[in-house]
């Protein structure tokens, strides 16, 4: 059961507080708001993990919903104690990095299977590489211990509990205001610098959304102006930075694959050039839409999005997958 009561947040007019363009709830209270979560996804983390120890199951432990509350908490903890606490979590979820790359991979590479030779061969060799990696998982998810994480958890949340005491909740509204509009000004820098032919600009930019998106989505419940439809937009803008840097990773398994295995070079390098180009395609739709960002924050008017139409370049891609959070 969580430590916090219910507590109004008003003004002196009897007006709500919160951020420009997106009203608060009339019951919103920041601290109560994040202490709760906390107390609740923690439990449900552990419970998942448990049973993905018991039956093993990617999709039982690989819930980000834990990680973004913690971003959010960034704004009442000190930097360096949730870096620590982001990299114990991360450790739990990366994990299953390697399986969901080549399960990525796949389903881009079996596109290609009847028109490139080589990609059959690449498909089988990802399949292997599937095979073991789940096989190397599931004894990895068994020795996952989580008392360390849980102790940080606890003081974060022994920590909420003192501020909720000591803050108002318009100051505690302030602080998670100036915490979210600096992570959207650090991605909103970033994405003035990406370069297409540098993937690392895009990748830096992604990380950054990644993370202003968590913070966002932690306090959705309190912002009735960021809607489900708004969350969908700003995952679908993350997915489109996901899928470039999915394809990096795809061509350099291909060149691990061409190393390895013994392959006709004139054939590998074709399949190659194939992925080069959607690469290229996927680079090209992002920096298309890159401006979507100023969308994004302050989230007042956002009630709809607009449908773009799909050209031949979009329909000649793979779908992206959806799996990506």
């Amino acid at each position: 059961m969580s430590h916090f009561k219910s507590k109004q947040v008003s003004d002196r007019d009897g007006r709500r507080q919160g951020f420009p363009g997106a009203d608060p709830s009339p019951t919103a209270d920041v601290l109560q708001h994040l202490g709760d979560s906390l107390h609740t996804r923690w439990r449900r983390y552990r419970k998942r993990l448990k049973h993905c120890q018991k039956h093993f199951s990617e999709a039982a432990v690989h819930d980000l919903r834990l990680l973004s509350t913690i971003e959010l908490l960034g704004a009442f903890i000190p930097g360096r104690d949730i870096e620590k606490t982001r990299r114990l979590l991360k450790q739990h979820l990366q994990i299953f990095g390697q399986l969901r790359d080549t399960q990525v991979q796949l389903t881009y590479v079996k596109r290609l299977s009847g028109t490139f030779p080589v990609a059959q061969a690449f498909c089988d060799w990802l399949r292997n590489r599937e095979i073991r990696f789940t096989r190397e998982i599931r004894k990895e998810v068994k020795r996952i211990k989580t008392k360390r994480l849980g102790r940080r958890l606890a003081c974060f949340e022994k920590e909420i509990r003192r501020q909720h005491k000591k803050i108002t909740g318009e100051q505690a509204f302030a602080v998670v205001d100036r915490a979210i509009n600096q992570a959207f000004a650090r991605v909103a820098q970033f994405c003035q610098h990406v370069q297409a032919g540098d993937t690392r600009t895009i990748h830096r930019t992604r990380i950054a959304f990644k993370r202003f998106r968590y913070m966002v989505q932690a306090l959705a419940p309190l912002l009735p102006a960021v809607t489900e439809e708004h969350r969908r937009a700003m995952r679908g803008y993350q997915c489109m930075m996901g899928d470039i840097q999915d394809m990096e990773v795809l061509l350099a398994a291909l060149d691990k694959f061409v190393q390895k295995e013994a392959v006709n070079a004139a054939s590998a390098r074709r399949l190659k050039n194939e992925l080069v180009r959607w690469q290229k395609m996927l680079i090209q739709i992002y920096l298309n839409a890159a401006g979507r960002l100023q969308r994004f924050w302050p989230p007042a008017g956002l009630g709809r999005t607009r449908q773009k139409r799909k050209t031949k370049a979009d329909e000649s891609l793979p779908a992206p997958p959806r799996h990506r959070r």
